[in-house]
């Protein structure tokens, strides 16, 4: 797959919530790296085992999703940048609001890198 096709099936399985569709189709299974250094729990990740068990946890803490918008994809060469917006209620009350930026790096039609600037 191109940049450009990744980028755009990335866009239409955020936008449905299809998180494992993503993970089984268009990551590289052990190659994917997930940085996210603001998280205290999760700062990088590789492999799609470990960022399927990172939202396992981070799941178990939602009540509800009040919100979330997926803006319009820029892709490079083998970069895609998308901006992700969601509100949710987590299990505790807390109602938290998360505004990303998130950049993935393709490397021979799989996504290799995963990196969320918020």
């Amino acid at each position: 797959m191109t940049t450009e096709a990744i980028a755009k099936e990335l866009k239409t399985l955020l936008e449905e919530g299809k998180f494992e569709d993503i993970y089984n189709t268009l990551f590289h299974q052990e190659k994917v790296k997930h940085i996210e250094p603001q998280s205290l729990h999760f700062p990088e990740l590789v492999g799609v085992k470990a960022i399927k068990e990172k939202d396992t946890v981070m799941t178990g803490n939602i009540e509800e999703v009040t919100s979330l918008e997926i803006g319009d994809y820029v892709t490079s060469k083998n970069f895609i940048a998308i901006p992700y917006k969601i509100s949710l209620t987590l299990k505790n009350g807390d109602e938290r609001a998360l505004d990303e930026l998130i950049i993935y790096q393709v490397e021979e039609g799989k996504i290799i890198l995963e990196q969320f600037f918020y």
